[in-house]
């Protein structure tokens, strides 16, 4: 007689999950900061008590990484392509996009990110567009960081902008008419000749999208800092 086929009994569904916690997180992140999103405060949220989620994420810096590697998988990747150019303008735009949508993620050290994968698939795509320019590894890296970290500095500009536009109640527009008179009085005194031409020639100040076009004009002065380097090797 045939043994009865008895399934392994199962036991009860975890009350939470990593990835649900991890949606919580950023959400408060986004709203109050990154340390604000504390196990505690998660736990309130969630109804529970902080101990239960220990079961999922051993201590803060765990968590953090888990939120960090949770808002890098957020965008696709762009396809691949011929035009390394093109490929790298895309990915700086996604990259900055995801710095405007959480700015905490400043605070977070990439090179700390490794227990998940999403941080290897933008490293993955930018290597992948500059490779076969007879670049070795580590030549490939530091184009690659260049990038990453030119992003990472313009989105910090703006985003601390931002920031100072809360706290003061006035914008860009509205802050340099209030201080107009302090301007007009640096320009008199003639001791900084640079700025004198900023203040009096310049469109970049008074664009309605600076940080945009600013952003968009910076981003093509390194490329074309890459494609020479990138030039080089092949000779």
């Amino acid at each position: 007689m045939a043994e009865p086929d008895i399934k392994p009994s199962r036991g009860p569904k975890p009350a939470y999950s990593r990835e649900k916690i991890a949606e919580l997180a950023i959400r408060i992140a986004d709203a109050d900061g990154l340390e604000a999103a504390s196990i505690r405060r998660i736990a309130a949220k969630l109804g529970s008590g902080a101990a239960s989620l220990y079961r999922y994420v051993a201590n803060k810096q765990e968590l953090f990484d888990l939120m960090a590697d949770s808002v890098l998988g957020e965008d696709r990747m762009p396809r691949s392509s011929s035009d390394w150019r093109a490929a790298l303008r895309k990915v700086a735009r996604l990259y900055r996009a995801m710095y405007l949508r959480h700015p905490w993620m400043l605070t977070v050290s990439g090179f700390r990110m490794l227990n998940g994968t999403n941080l290897l698939r933008w490293y993955e795509f930018t290597l992948c567009a500059i490779d076969g320019h007879d670049l070795d590894i580590d030549e490939m890296i530091v184009l690659s960081n260049t990038l990453f970290a030119y992003v990472r500095g313009h989105a910090a500009s703006e985003i601390g902008e931002r920031e100072a536009s809360i706290r003061s109640g006035m914008s860009r527009v509205d802050w340099m008419v209030k201080h107009a008179g302090s301007v007009a009085s640096i320009v008199e005194s003639g001791q900084f000749p640079y700025f004198n031409r900023i203040v009096k020639d310049a469109a970049t100040p008074h664009r309605e999208a600076m940080e945009e076009a600013g952003f968009r004009e910076g981003l093509e002065c390194l490329l074309d800092g890459f494609a020479g380097r990138l030039a080089r090797g092949h000779q």
